[in-house]
């Protein structure tokens, strides 16, 4: 089967975890610049959000515990606002161009 990887991170471990990414064979991913707040002391009523980064990595079950290791090893720092790991089960997976369904759209 296949899971749905999102991550949020600190942005400046974004060129880091990137080249580790590739170095284990993904795919793919998409990247997006988010706002939010979590433990840290940013408080939602003030609108002073904090900025993260964003990855969603469509991925094979055999691959998953691999990049969740690489992301724990390049974005851990031990400090609040490290981020957010969420592993999602993905039923489907359609390449809209070829039309593949399921691991030959993710690969």
């Amino acid at each position: 089967m296949m899971k749905k990887i999102e991550c949020i991170i600190r942005s400046e471990k974004l060129k880091n975890l990137t080249d580790s990414l590739l170095g284990v064979g993904i795919g793919g991913m998409t990247v997006s610049e988010v706002r939010g707040f979590g433990m840290q002391s940013t408080r939602p009523e003030s609108f002073l959000f904090v900025h993260k980064t964003k990855i969603e990595i469509y991925a094979l079950d055999d691959q998953v515990n691999e990049i969740l290791a690489v992301i724990l090893k390049e974005c851990f720092s031990g400090k609040a606002g490290d981020g957010k790991i969420a592993v999602i089960p993905l039923d489907n997976c359609i390449r809209i161009r070829t039309k593949e369904k399921m691991d030959k759209a993710i690969i």
